[in-house]
Parts: structure tokens; C-alpha cells; sequence
């Protein structure tokens, strides 16, 4: 992790360019407004010219070397660059280096899911997943890509994480509830956020794709099951059925963006699964990336408040 103090110079230092921006200040100067990261740590930062080869070179996603220095703003800190460019071609190394990433290896996370599957006795459900994760561009893309673009799990392998941590969670709750069908909730549990595998571009650009925005990942979830399903012969409709909901619910209500709202044990289950991973990941992602010196982040206007920061996670 990148740690930056006040008055620190900054020299060659590699980050991801997360976003840029042309603006004007009080005083009609153009200058860069920019977000640049290395591993999960975000930082402001500003070019105060307006040279017109920094629009056409650095982009959201690319990977720059930076030379600056750290100033305090409103008690953040915010990396005023005095030079930038941009690396073209960054081997491995170098990306494995920049890149935010799980702190669990991909092969422990294949492992974990290849043993969640197994326990699910329902041969179609079964056979449902294997299919399901012999696709080409899941077996591709859920072991490298987030599970989202900013607020949680938002790094590789951050998506194969969530939906673990997730079906855990679902597995406890089957624990303590024996009415809840297991399969039935821990299916739905791993295929919840699948739809993520296409809504999402690659790193180290992390962002919506055209069919990501235009159809989100839980109707690309749907049709992902409903093509694995279809490939199955005799898949009980009413099983399917059950599945369907559990996608299309699991954001929990209308207004944070599922069609419909949980209706069944497993829906119930799986949504407050969901919200407990991606809200206890959001918050500490918020700590870590926070540039603040004092015990509080900043405001997060996700959550609507300040987060407090322990000493174990400053």
C-alpha cells in the first residue's frame, strides 16, 4: 500500500489513474482534477496546468508514473503532480503491483467455490452450477473482476470473494434456520451476482460495460441462469422459478434496483447475506482508502455518515 504524508515528494511513483477531469478555478485557471490509486489507497490529486497532451494521454484505467508532492487539503491528503506519464504496456509485475486485489489467492477462491458446489445434493441444482461455471467468459472473468465499481469488494478477485463471504453467511443462516432449503439458498447465494461477469470491464478500468448499464447485473444473472438451465434436460420449472426470484430480489427493494422485493425464506435470506458482506467490505474499504490522519474517514456520502476508524484497521 501506498502511504503518503504531508509533505512528502513523490517521485516515479506508479498509481492507476481512476478518473480525470478537466476544470476551472475561482480564479478562471484551468487545471486537472484527478483520483489516482495503488492497491486499494485512492488519492486526490491535481495538475495545475492545462496542457492539452494530458487529455489525450492519460485516461481512466491507464497506469502513470507521477512526480509531486503531498500537501494537506481540509485535512486530506491530495498530491499536487507536478509531472505525469503514462506507462504503455505495464508487464505483470508492474500490474500485479498497482492493482487493488484480494488478500486471498484465486486458486484458495476456485477451491472454496469447487467445495460449496459439492455440498449441494440436488442433482439438477447441482449440475445447474457446474454449468453454470464451465461457461467461457465466467471461467474467465469470476476470479478477476469486482464485485463492484467503487463502494465494495472493488478489486480483483473481489467478486469471487463476495459471493463466497455471501454463501457463508447464507450457510450459517441454514444452520440456525432448518426451515430454509439449502439448496435452494446457497444456489442462489453463488449465481446471486453472476450477472457481474459481463456488467463489469476488466482491470484496471473497473467500469460499466455498454450492456452492464443498459441491462444491470441482476437481469444478466437471470439470463446467465435461464441459458445454463436451458442446457439441462428436465430442469424443474418450479425450481428455476425459485432461483429467478432470489436474483431478481436480492438488492431487497424496488428503490435499490431489484424488480421485485424477497418473498420466500431463501430470497430473505440470501438479501441480507448480500447487504452484510457488501456493507462490512464498504465500510472497511472506506477506512483504508481514507487519506485523513485524525480516527474518522471523511464523510461518506454512501453511507451517509462518518466511519470511525479502529487501530487495527487504520
Amino acid at each position: 500500500m501506498m502511504n503518503i504524508n504531508v509533505n512528502d515528494r513523490i517521485e516515479k511513483q506508479p498509481v492507476v489513474v481512476r478518473q480525470i477531469s478537466k476544470k476551472t478555478s475561482q480564479t478562471n485557471k484551468e487545471y486537472y482534477d484527478l483520483q489516482v490509486s495503488y492497491g486499494i489507497k485512492n488519492y486526490n490529486a491535481k495538475i495545475w496546468n492545462n496542457n492539452p497532451d494530458i487529455s489525450n494521454e492519460i485516461t481512466p484505467g491507464c497506469i502513470a508514473y507521477i512526480w509531486g508532492i503531498a500537501r494537506d487539503f481540509k485535512g486530506i491528503i491530495q498530491i499536487h503532480i507536478n509531472n505525469i506519464e503514462k506507462i504503455e504496456n505495464p508487464d505483470e509485475e508492474l500490474l500485479s503491483q498497482v492493482m487493488p486485489c484480494c488478500q486471498q489467492n484465486e486458486a484458495k477462491l476456485q477451491k472454496k467455490v469447487k467445495e460449496i458446489i459439492s455440498s449441494i445434493k440436488n442433482e439438477y441444482l447441482n449440475s445447474l452450477l457446474n454449468e453454470v461455471f464451465e461457461i467461457p467468459y465466467i471461467k474467465e472473468n469470476f476470479f478477476k473482476k469486482a464485485a463492484g465499481a467503487e463502494i465494495h469488494h472493488a478489486y480483483v478477485g473481489g467478486l469471487a470473494q463476495h459471493t463466497i463471504e455471501v454463501t457463508e453467511i447464507v450457510i450459517q443462516l441454514c444452520n440456525i434456520y432448518s426451515y430454509i432449503n439449502y439448496d435452494i439458498a446457497v444456489t442462489s447465494a453463488l449465481l446471486h451476482d453472476i450477472g457481474k461477469t459481463i456488467e463489469l470491464s476488466k482491470f484496471p478500468e473497473n467500469k460499466y460495460t455498454d450492456k452492464g448499464r443498459l441491462l444491470g447485473h441482476i437481469a444478466l444473472g437471470v439470463e446467465i441462469l435461464n441459458e445454463a438451465a436451458s442446457k439441462i434436460e428436465g430442469f424443474p420449472q418450479d425450481l428455476k422459478l425459485e432461483l429467478e426470484h432470489c436474483i431478481l430480489s436480492h438488492h431487497g427493494t424496488l428503490e435499490m434496483g431489484s424488480p421485485v422485493v424477497p418473498m420466500t425464506l431463501e430470497a430473505i435470506a440470501l438479501h441480507n447475506a448480500d447487504k452484510a458482506s457488501a456493507d462490512i467490505n464498504g465500510f472497511y474499504l472506506a477506512i483504508q482508502r481514507d487519506t485523513g490522519k485524525d480516527n474518522w474517514t471523511d464523510y461518506n456520502s454512501t453511507y451517509r455518515r462518518f466511519i470511525k476508524k479502529s487501530k487495527d484497521n487504520i
